[in-house]
């Protein structure tokens, strides 16, 4: 009923204002007009940081911008809209409006849903959004901007690495709004890629006095996270610049953050998210749609997090900003020796100008040019042999990008020579991510580093091995600050990566096993096709078949394919053809043996004998793994987990993950009610 009261009020509205909006349209000397809409109060920190961001990334004497506000947290749900929409068409039906500003989700919600009534053709650009997919935008092709990213593993591991002795992780955040059931979710995904470094205890929906309470009863090697904020005793959500003094007073363990209005309240710090940062990152989109530029063609990014510390509460719980790690922004720190006698060492410096200039000439004189050639000969030596025997691997390119140097552990590393290196540097990497499952581990333990993929790259070495190395490049300049060349200095990340690619494989599978029970468990027409489809994506295969025993009057005992899933772009079988798939008979009586005894059999299919490898390539398979299923108690078929795109060793968590998912579909298939 609201939405059609608010629909027939915004029509109404329009019709009366079309023609001074359409008068607007051609005032060629009227400044490009931008109206941001925020989602919460003048007042609240995080939006009026925004704001402040934003405009001071907007020229004011090219752009008008206009604010409106709607005050979602103080006026949540739909009660006010009609008047709210009504007020929008009149009081900008003569503004030259070209661009529209959503910051945070209630505004970008808001302007999908009206945005294109009351201001048709409008591009948007966005900010502060959480869990942004291409989904949520319904098909729009005119829509981009920043969203905001808590980095809650980097928050975690920078705890870690100031006190090492920490086990317990307080997390207090809430689970009723969208905003804090993604909160919470980070924080589950960055403890289960902590392992047991540590335990979590999350405090959710918490009031003050719960809170509390939670801090005194903490062990002495803990640490709080702050997710989201407290409630009232009445279940109101307090405002965000209370409750943080509220905790540090009384808080007997560090307190650590994700944005930045957190600080100075008594925080410690974190990897912390800037209003200011997201402010003027969309500051800096908007003007480039006001320039011309399709928003279609600027892609959809994150704004850069800072990791931040005050300086008192380092002191309170006595810690050193020696083990900061670098680039570490310290509020609150004291001035240091030099600023507090400033005026003193200047005085002695000038002093002793004054006076010991003929003895300084004098050294300066008597400094052979020999002696300076020797020592000069030495530094060189020095740092030579520092290059050299540095476990990175260090690259010099001239001004047109020429490689003009590569140290002997780059050599070693990837077994080419400096020439052969020039070559291999010189071919662009392939596009798109190296494998799912990397860019999975990714988006899972630390989305930040997505920013960074541009500073990694991926180098076959020349025996074959696959080595990922992260870059930090650096510009070389003389004493007139021209560029002299560039100097890349690069670390083997390859481990690492390995390690997050298998976590993330596992979890992946795991989770695709409890989706493929739900389908089974929701039955209905095609749910044990959609079971298998859970199966494509748990092994990253090409083709899942399950093959149930029949008896062929000629052939004896064979399997028929049952249900079948395919990746997209491979034909499936023909579900019309009689033939069975898969005799047990000749060679192949081993299959039956082996999996009638309950076992799981992996193989590359050149590795099988002739008439299975015959039967395998006619679905184009170059891999293969089976694990049986039995029907109440009795060996009645296999599922069959294909590889069409080359060979591959299937591992031995992928075949247990797979006689798992045999086990459901056995237990499926003996259920009563299928009989």
């Amino acid at each position: 009923m609201t939405r059609c009261l608010a629909g027939l009020l915004l029509g109404a509205w329009l019709l009366a204002w079309g023609p001074l909006s359409a008068l607007a349209g051609t005032d060629d000397n009227a400044p490009p007009a931008i109206l941001l809409l925020t989602s919460y109060h003048q007042g609240d920190p995080w939006n009026d940081n925004l704001v402040r961001g934003f405009l001071s990334a907007i020229p004011p004497d090219k752009v008008r911008v206009s604010i409106e506000s709607l005050d979602s947290r103080r006026l949540p749900g739909e009660d006010f809209l009609p008047q709210f929409l009504a007020l929008l068409a009149r009081k900008y039906a003569a503004v030259p409006i070209r661009l529209l500003v959503a910051a945070d989700d209630a505004a970008l919600d808001f302007w999908l849903a009206h945005g294109t009534a009351l201001f048709p053709d409008r591009p948007v650009v966005f900010c502060g959004i959480n869990d942004f997919t291409p989904s949520r935008l319904g098909g729009r092709t005119d829509v981009t901007g920043v969203c905001e990213a808590p980095d809650v593993l980097g928050t975690l591991e920078m705890a870690l690495a100031l006190l090492p002795r920490v086990r317990t992780i307080l997390a207090l955040g809430t689970d009723t709004d969208a905003a804090g059931r993604g909160n919470l979710a980070r924080f589950r995904r960055a403890m289960l890629a902590l392992g047991r470094r540590a335990r979590a205890v999350e405090l959710l929906n918490a009031t003050p006095t719960q809170a509390k309470q939670a801090l005194a009863a903490l062990p002495r090697d803990a640490i709080m996270l702050r997710l989201g904020g407290l409630r009232s005793e009445t279940g109101e959500i307090l405002p965000r610049e209370g409750d943080m003094p509220l905790l540090a007073a009384g808080s007997p363990v560090p307190i650590f953050v994700l944005w930045d209005f957190d600080l100075h309240d008594g925080a410690l710090g974190g990897r912390v998210v800037s209003a200011a940062s997201q402010g003027t990152a969309a500051a800096g989109l908007a003007m480039r749609v006001l320039g011309g530029q399709d928003p279609a063609s600027i892609p959809v990014t994150d704004a850069a997090n800072r990791t931040i510390v005050d300086y008192r509460v380092l002191r309170r719980f006595g810690l050193s900003v020696t083990v900061l790690p670098p680039g570490t922004t310290i509020l609150n720190e004291p001035a240091s020796a030099y600023e507090r006698n400033k005026p003193l060492i200047w005085s002695i410096g000038v002093a002793l100008t004054v006076l010991v200039p003929t003895t300084l000439l004098l050294l300066l004189t008597l400094a052979g040019r020999q002696s300076a050639e020797k020592r000069l000969r030495e530094s060189e030596a020095r740092y030579r042999e520092l290059v050299e025997s540095a476990h990175t691997l260090i690259l010099r390119f001239d001004p047109k990008g020429k490689l003009i140097f590569v140290n002997e552990y780059s050599e070693l590393l990837l077994g080419y020579s400096e020439e052969e290196l020039a070559r291999v540097l010189a071919t662009p990497p392939p596009s798109g991510p190296a494998d799912l499952a990397g860019l999975l581990a990714r988006v899972m333990m630390a989305p930040q580093s997505l920013e960074e993929q541009v500073a990694e790259r991926e180098i076959q070495a020349k025996d074959g091995r696959r080595v990922i190395v992260r870059w930090d490049k650096r510009m070389l300049r003389d004493a007139a600050g021209h560029c002299t060349g560039w100097l890349a200095v690069g670390t083997d990340i390859t481990a690492r990566r390995q390690a997050e690619d298998a976590l993330a494989a596992r979890m992946l599978a795991e989770e695709e096993l409890l989706g493929l029970g739900r389908e089974l468990l929701a039955g209905g027409p095609g749910s044990l096709e959609r079971a298998l489809r859970r199966l494509l994506t748990a092994f990253a295969a090409d083709r899942v078949a399950l093959l149930q025993n029949v008896l062929d009057p000629k052939l004896g005992l064979c399997g028929r394919i049952m249900a079948e899933a395919t990746a997209q772009g491979i034909v499936p079988h023909d579900p019309d053809s009689d033939a069975p798939h898969m005799p047990y008979s000749l060679d192949a009586f081993h299959w039956a043996d082996t999996l009638e005894a309950g076992e799981t059999i992996a193989g590359l299919v050149k590795d099988f004998p002739e008439c299975l490898q015959e039967l395998f390539r006619s679905f184009g398979l170059q891999a293969i793994m089976a694990a049986p299923v039995n029907v109440g108690g009795t060996w009645n078929g296999f599922l069959a987990v294909g590889d069409t795109r080359g060979p591959r060793i299937f591992t031995r968590q992928e075949q247990t993950q797979l006689g798992t998912a045999a086990s459901i579909l056995s237990a499926h298939l003996s259920r009563p009610d299928r009989c």
